[in-house]
């Protein structure tokens, strides 16, 4: 009994289990974003898709520093870029239908050697100093020709995952990478234009744009079949009202976009840290970034329609603080928090494009929608150039809150035709993936 006792006594108690962090469960739903590249070719169109887009976020402000250099022809540069932005905004949805009826091989290979020769002309004008006026028709024509990658990128992953519970995650994953897009691509540009040469940033937006454009065209095992191998395209796309409706909300949500960098500049300025406003801007898109990645990763939560009037509800609610914004410590922590709510009402009004589109139209849809943000985009520097004038440095925000106001009430009166849109549209989801 005493060495029972002793043997008792001595037996050592099992040590307390401490509360680990649950890494795995946290870092569990972002797997998703690697399951997308198990599709064959899904790292080839990224990848061409990528280089293609720096050409978007560096052709404007290039043609900029480039016209600006040593001579101040700000109004010029200004000219030259509004009729560039609006000949892409206009020339959007034909690419996208010619991309829909022929094939994205066939668009590129024919936009590509168009864009390349309006830019070279551009570029050649500047260097020599040729007639201002020359550069108005080019840049017109460069607009309208420019391949714009990201519409041919979202068509090529709604086809490989359409139906299945892995596209919402395809389009959060498009949104990190516009934010890294519009990130990487000025400080770019910037670079090569200041520390080498003028024309180096407009030279680099060039190469970026040809190969990327290329790489994306001799990928054709990824691309959405043409319309004419798929039956006869639905007629009338745009007379679609539930499309319309998501275009002139992402109008308003382009206007944010647009204004927001004008006021930012303003708001900075007037606090003598001019310096500051692209870490600002950063910030925001950053936030936006890290929102679009955790709501792509998220499965379904509830039904579309209610979503896309809930994630504009709330990215509008988050422009209104930024109008209590006393200084720049404020406005940091505000824009974060405003850019939380950035990505997820962009990513869902995509569904929303893609859930009332026929197959055979998914790419001009998209382009449509793009076309409304672009325009958005000028109309929000407008304005936002005169808030700056003309409102308070209190007040700017204003600008932005506005446009956000007008997507909320976009979708909010056009909740009613939306819903049937959105439900008419729906498929059992899939978990099957494609393997390309």
């Amino acid at each position: 009994m005493a060495g029972e006792h002793k043997q008792l006594i001595s037996a050592p108690h099992p040590a307390p289990r401490r509360n680990r962090v649950p890494w795995r469960s946290l870092v569990r739903p972002f797997t998703v974003y690697a399951r997308l590249f198990d599709a064959r070719g899904a790292r080839g169109f990224v990848g061409a898709g990528f280089v293609s887009r720096l050409t978007t976020s560096m052709v404007g402000l290039g043609l900029v520093l480039a016209l600006t250099a040593g001579n101040g022809h700000y109004a010029v540069a200004g000219a030259v870029v509004s009729v560039f932005v609006l000949a892409n905004a206009t020339a959007f949805p034909v690419a996208g239908r010619l991309a829909d009826s022929r094939g994205q091989d066939w668009l590129l290979l024919r936009l590509t050697p168009a864009f390349a020769l309006a830019m070279s002309a551009i570029i050649a004008v500047i260097a020599w100093h040729g007639p201002v006026w020359a550069l108005l028709p080019l840049g017109f024509l460069a607009g309208a020709t420019m391949p714009v990658a990201h519409t041919l990128v979202r068509a090529r992953w709604t086809a490989l995952y359409q139906g299945t519970s892995l596209l919402r995650a395809a389009y959060g994953f498009e949104g990190a990478t516009t934010e890294v897009v519009f990130i990487v691509g000025p400080v770019l540009v910037t670079l090569l234009a200041t520390a080498i040469r003028p024309l180096a940033g407009l030279i680099a937006t060039l190469l970026f744009a040809v190969t990327g454009a290329l790489g994306l065209a001799v990928q054709r095992s990824t691309q959405p079949p043409p319309a004419g191998q798929r039956g006869n395209r639905a007629a009338g796309l745009w007379h679609g009202r539930a499309l319309r409706t998501v275009c002139v909300a992402e109008f308003g949500l382009g206007g944010v976009f647009g204004s927001m960098e004008i006021v930012t500049v303003g708001f900075s300025t007037a606090h003598h840290a001019r310096g500051l406003t692209g870490l600002l801007l950063g910030l925001w898109g950053f936030a936006s970034m890290l929102a679009g990645l955790a709501y792509g990763a998220m499965g379904d939560r509830g039904q579309l329609h209610r979503r896309a009037v809930i994630s504009v509800a709330l990215f509008t609610g988050g422009l209104v603080p930024l109008l209590f914004a006393g200084n720049l410590a404020a406005l940091t922590i505000l824009l974060a928090v405003s850019g939380l709510t950035m990505a997820p009402a962009t990513i869902t009004l995509m569904e929303v494009v893609q859930r009332v589109a026929p197959a055979s139209a998914i790419t001009e849809a998209v382009s449509w929608a793009g076309s409304g943000v672009v325009l958005g985009m000028t109309a929000g520097s407008l304005a936002g150039g005169w808030g700056v004038q003309h409102l308070g440095i209190g007040h700017i925000y204003a600008v932005p809150a506005a446009f956000g106001a007008l997507a909320l009430l976009v979708t909010g009166v056009g909740y009613r035709i939306l819903r049937p849109a959105c439900q008419a549209g729906a498929g059992p989801p899939s978990t099957a993936v494609s393997g390309g």
